[in-house]
């Protein structure tokens, strides 16, 4: 059983919640992870709930949040990444579809420790969605080049822009268990976190491991 809850930070829309079954009931874990006394970026909540508008968990009420070009619409309104005179069509979904392939396989890699490796979803979705620079006094930020949906879209390249910036990029990773594959925001120091959460998808995997390596040493 999935839950998913929206909220809003800095203008991004995120997913701030997901109930999972332990075996024990369910649980929420916290997409983002913050640790105690800290704050989670707002691109990492942008940027985690869009890729998780596909769950691949099994009992997922809603398995792809995007079917069409109107819950596209709908999910973009409601980050504020769209204005309401705006919609998207049938070739802004596909270009988002493309682009939440690509954020999920970086998240996938940065799991896996691979932050050097082409995403060629990433590459083709930036071509489609062009930024410019613009200056507040003299500093200068990114801003999308396009308006409408692809606008929407192309302010989700600009949070990858921003965190990659401040070095938070890399900390945004997919679940290893391949029956979660969450996009969470990883608060550990290291940067060695590889589960949502280490109370449901860690100990299942290491329970996994461990039966595997007791049935490889039986005769």
């Amino acid at each position: 059983m999935v839950a998913l809850r929206r909220n809003r930070l800095s203008g991004y829309g995120g997913v701030e919640s997901r109930r999972c079954d332990d075996g024990k009931g369910a649980r929420a874990i916290t997409t983002t992870v913050p640790g105690k006394g800290t704050a989670t970026p707002a691109q990492a909540d942008l940027l985690c709930a869009f890729a998780n508008t596909l769950d691949v968990d099994v009992d997922a009420e809603t398995k792809d949040a995007l079917p069409d070009a109107a819950a596209l619409t709908d999910w973009l309104r409601q980050g504020d990444l769209l204005d309401v005179d705006d919609q998207a069509g049938r070739r802004d979904l596909d270009l988002a579809l493309t682009l939440r392939s690509g954020l999920r396989e970086a998240m996938l890699r940065h799991s896996e420790g691979d932050h050097t490796s082409r995403v060629p979803d990433l590459d083709a979705t930036a071509t489609a969605l062009p930024l410019r620079i613009v200056f507040d006094g003299t500093r200068p930020r990114l801003v999308p080049a396009v308006g409408g949906a692809r606008g929407g879209l192309a302010r989700l390249l600009v949070a990858v822009a921003e965190a990659q910036a401040d070095e938070t990029w890399v900390r945004m990773k997919l679940c290893l268990a391949g029956d979660c594959q969450l996009a969470f925001f990883d608060m550990s120091k290291n940067r060695s976190r590889h589960w949502c959460s280490m109370g449901v998808c860690g100990n299942r995997q290491k329970t996994l491991s461990y039966r595997a390596r007791q049935r490889a040493k039986r005769p």
